[in-house]
């Protein structure tokens, strides 16, 4: 029996998660001053501890890493108003995209290597993904902006983004029903 190698993907997924919840962490701190910010350091470090544990060895984590993560950003929005945070498409995809590494991280398997092409292929699929969950979170974003005594704007970012939802099941459905043949 060959001696184990170490298995790159799965520690390159380990470490673009822990990387992505870093962000997804530590970008919130900057927008709030004061005791408010002392109180989200801690959220901050539970949630990274978290997304590390859920990276590593205890994928039981996942859940409540999302959960932290995305509550220290609730917290900045109610510090902030009403008014519509532009960054929001930016964070949905990036817990998008930590939730995907770190699953891909739990199920690779040191004695099964994966072929180029098939880890190519995840990566490509992994990116579609989160640009997709970008541009819709920006299409959803626009929506809520639009003003409301205009009913022929809403309608039509409304029809824009029911297309664009429906474009993208169907382009999924139809890519996993051309696979299954």
């Amino acid at each position: 029996m060959p001696p184990a190698r170490p298995d790159r993907t799965r520690l390159a997924c380990r470490v673009a998660a822990v990387a992505v919840a870093a962000a997804l962490a530590l970008v919130p701190l900057a927008r709030v001053d004061g005791p408010l910010r002392a109180a989200l350091a801690w959220l901050a470090a539970l949630g990274l501890l978290l997304a590390a544990g859920a990276a590593w060895p205890l994928p039981s984590l996942l859940g409540p890493a999302l959960v932290t993560l995305l509550a220290e950003h609730a917290v900045v929005l109610l510090d902030g108003g009403d008014r519509v945070d532009a960054g929001a498409p930016l964070v949905g995809a990036g817990l998008l995209l930590y939730a995907e590494l770190a699953c891909w991280a739990q199920e690779a398997r040191p004695a099964v290597r994966d072929e180029p092409a098939v880890t190519r292929a995840r990566v490509e699929v992994l990116a579609a993904c989160v640009a997709a969950a970008l541009g819709l979170g920006a299409v959803l974003l626009l929506a809520a902006a639009v003003p409301g005594g205009d009913g022929l704007s809403r309608l039509a970012v409304g029809v824009a983004a029911a297309t664009l939802s429906l474009g993208l099941v169907a382009a999924v459905a139809r890519r996993t029903a051309t696979r299954r043949r």
